[in-house]
């Protein structure tokens, strides 16, 4: 077998490996949610108790992203996703035991600390593991590995509750991920490779590296911008669609469904052009232009709705075809910190995204202009282009 075949081979192995980790991650995110009514009956509590339990796992998730790529760089990533995925994943199984409502306070905090991992560790290993030339592709799968956890994590749950009961299912799910957990931090041989000099190297990483580099500063606002922008579709497109047309919700449902669904679609594609585009900035400012453009559109009012359908298809398309210029962008930017902490920082900003975005969203629906919801978001969409092109124009840093 030739050398670079070996290496193809190893790469897939990698990709393979972190993806399964990385899908088992998103579906942890959802394991609760599709229970929620049978927990509400066994726990006698109601759903914003149980609301609160998703809103502490995500607390401990975005706190400690950045601090989990300090120790990436420090101990490597193999064994911080191991560890991360095991106690996330035992988390999730101790909640199938609890018995009481604080109980699984606790274990969603916990659970958060072990979901923190994911993007800096994940990270961190493919860009030391894959080559630059197939880098895109391999971060589109990993992207791609993520939402297939969220798509198959409610009828996954509702039908492992059904044959058995809600305790069941997530022990079930739980020890799924334990046993990867175990078997990643063994794996020595598949996550372990020469990698490249730059790769591999150590870094002083710091707070202070991180919130001065006008770089690193402008992705992260670009996270926070993109996922603001992205919420209004996800969040309040099908009651903004209702208002707007005077349909029902099931009807408006589909056009989420096609945006959700294009999205994912073009993903891997994605990967793909990454790898052959130089210019990943201006590919993302192009994509999210037309991407806001055919958002408004959708949300005139003024066109059959059948068309609003492939309008917002077509937007959501283009967002998942720069999925992985995206990272890529990121990785560029990863001179003077090493790509795990970067990771770690700027995804950050999806969490102040989704802060920020649904309450403006929800203000305009009371407002009562539910047209507005599509300005907003192709408004959050120019400025996420804005800060891109900034990017662009801005020098990297020399690394030391």
């Amino acid at each position: 077998m030739s050398l670079a075949a070996v290496e193809t081979r190893h790469e897939v192995q990698v990709i393979s490996v972190v993806s399964c980790a990385h899908l088992l991650s998103h579906l942890y995110m959802l394991a609760l949610p599709p229970l929620f009514p049978l927990l509400r009956g066994d726990l006698g509590v109601g759903y914003i108790e149980l609301g609160l339990t998703i809103t502490s796992y995500a607390i401990t998730t975005g706190l400690l992203q950045t601090s989990m790529g300090f120790l990436v760089n420090r101990i490597g990533g193999q064994k911080v996703l191991a560890g991360g995925l095991f106690l996330n994943a035992l988390a999730i199984a101790l909640a199938g035991l609890a018995t009481q409502y604080w109980q699984f306070i606790v274990l969603m905090l916990l659970a958060g600390v072990g979901s923190s991992v994911f993007h800096p560790a994940d990270y961190s290993i493919l860009n030391a593991r894959i080559g630059t030339g197939r880098l895109g592709r391999a971060l589109s799968s990993h992207s791609l590995a993520g939402n297939l956890g969220f798509l198959a994590a409610p009828p996954l749950m509702v039908t492992l509750a059904a044959l058995s009961d809600w305790r069941t299912a997530l022990i079930l799910v739980g020890l799924v991920g334990m046993t990867l957990g175990v078997a990643i931090f063994f794996m020595s041989a598949s996550l372990s490779g020469k990698g490249s000099a730059k790769a591999a190297r150590k870094t002083n990483d710091s707070w202070r590296k991180l919130v001065t580099s006008p770089k690193v500063m402008l992705l992260f606002a670009f996270y926070v911008l993109s996922s603001a922008a992205n919420s209004g579709m996800v969040h309040f497109s099908v009651v903004a669609f209702k208002d707007i047309y005077g349909l029902p919700v099931t009807v408006t449902a589909v056009a989420l469904t096609a945006y959700q669904g294009l999205q994912m679609m073009a993903v891997l594609p994605g990967g793909w052009l990454a790898d052959k585009v130089e210019n990943h900035e201006v590919l993302l400012a192009l994509c999210f232009g037309i991407s806001g453009v055919l958002v408004l559109l959708a949300g005139t009012g003024g066109l059959p709705f059948w068309i609003v359908i492939g309008l917002l298809g077509g937007a959501g398309a283009l967002r998942g075809l720069v999925n992985a210029s995206r990272d890529v962008s990121v990785r560029h930017a990863a001179t003077d910190v090493s790509v795990g902490t970067l990771f770690g920082f700027v995804t950050t900003g999806y969490s102040g995204g989704q802060i920020i975005g649904p309450a403006l969203y929800g203000w305009i629906m009371d407002f009562g202009r539910p047209e507005l919801v599509f300005w907003a978001s192709a408004g959050f969409s120019t400025l996420a282009i804005s800060t891109m092109m900034i990017n662009k124009l801005t020098p990297r840093p020399q690394s030391a």
